[in-house]
């Protein structure tokens, strides 16, 4: 938990194991101990692990598309907040923060990304819709999310996040129309 949030905060490279060890209330010495490949080896968890959970909250809401789209802009936006925008997300901020020029670590994010997107388009493709326009769906979604994150950060509001959960309510009520889905059968925000 803290090496993800630290991550967040501050990506792979920003991110040291003393930080961590005050941050978890570890003595540095074990850190080693449980983690022998050092930072890259607890980025990695860190990393693998939030996508993971991010995946089962997106798999654990069954036609309910609308509520898990605002659910996970919702936290993003409460996370920027509590930490005055300081906090990303703990995969996207390592990706961008040079976390891509080390090979297992990129391979840890390309990972967790699809996770989330695997996730999200099985929600979509158990509905009805086509699972290839599913998996298109599912990768505009997990990108708006994480180019809304940065977004927010950048200006410190959460208008970016707001404005782009609009806009993917509105692509997956034009993905659900165009597979066929209507309204009645479609579940409700």
């Amino acid at each position: 938990m803290a090496a993800a949030g630290l991550l967040a905060r501050h990506g792979y490279h920003g991110f040291g194991l003393k930080k961590l060890s005050e941050a978890a209330g570890l003595p540095y010495g074990s850190i080693y101990h449980h983690f022998p490949g050092g930072k890259e080896e607890i980025a990695i968890a860190a990393i693998t692990g939030t996508g993971v959970l991010s995946g089962r909250m997106i798999a654990a809401a069954p036609r309910e598309v609308f509520a898990t789209t605002a659910a996970l802009f919702e936290f993003m936006a409460g996370k920027l907040g509590v930490s005055d925008f300081a906090e990303g997300c703990p995969v996207g901020t390592p990706a961008l923060d040079g976390g891509s020029d080390v090979a297992a670590v990129r391979a840890a994010c390309v990972a967790a990304f699809e996770v989330m997107e695997r996730a999200y388009a099985s929600l979509l493709a158990d509905l009805g819709v086509d699972a290839d326009r599913a998996r298109e769906v599912a990768t505009t979604v997990v990108a708006a999310y994480e180019g809304a994150t940065i977004l927010a950060r950048v200006r410190q509001s959460d208008a970016p996040l707001r404005t782009v959960a609009e806009g993917m309510e509105r692509l997956i009520r034009i993905t659900l129309a165009e597979a066929g889905i209507g309204e009645r059968s479609a579940p409700r925000p």
